[in-house]
């Protein structure tokens, strides 16, 4: 117990850190949504329809679908582009019983407040500190 109390209170010195980011995960490389859609409606166009009676219907109707869907894709990456506070978490505490410790774990990049919402940017919990019993 003593073990367990000493890495909450270890933890509790520093457990959250409030840094602004984008309010939704972003790719380390942004997503060209223009060009998606040129391909998707190049591909409609190349498409071989010509067993279907109503092709052309069926093919302005797949257009109008994508250009709205992207669109949408559009409208919600600019969204998540938004910069809000989040509340990271910067230690935590996991017992390992094999070793009788409890492992106290730290990310760095929250710790220095370079932790971004971004693939890749988020950092890792490496163990700093050994509570043993």
């Amino acid at each position: 117990m003593k073990a367990i109390d000493a890495c909450d209170a270890w933890r509790l010195k520093q457990y959250e850190v409030t840094i602004t980011s984008f309010r939704d995960e972003q790719p380390l490389k942004p997503v060209d949504r223009i060009k998606d859609l040129k391909l998707v409606l190049l591909d409609i166009e190349k498409e071989d329809l010509s067993a279907y009676s109503d092709a052309e219907k069926f093919r302005a109707e797949t257009r109008a679908f994508q250009i709205d869907f992207h669109s949408e894709l559009a409208q919600e990456d600019q969204t998540g582009r938004e910069m809000m506070d989040h509340q990271v978490t910067a230690r935590w505490c996991r017992q390992d019983s094999a070793a009788n410790q409890i492992l106290g774990y730290e990310n760095h990049l929250v710790i220095n407040k370079l932790w971004q919402n971004r693939q890749g940017m988020k950092g890792k919990g490496l163990v700093v500190k050994r509570f043993r019993y």
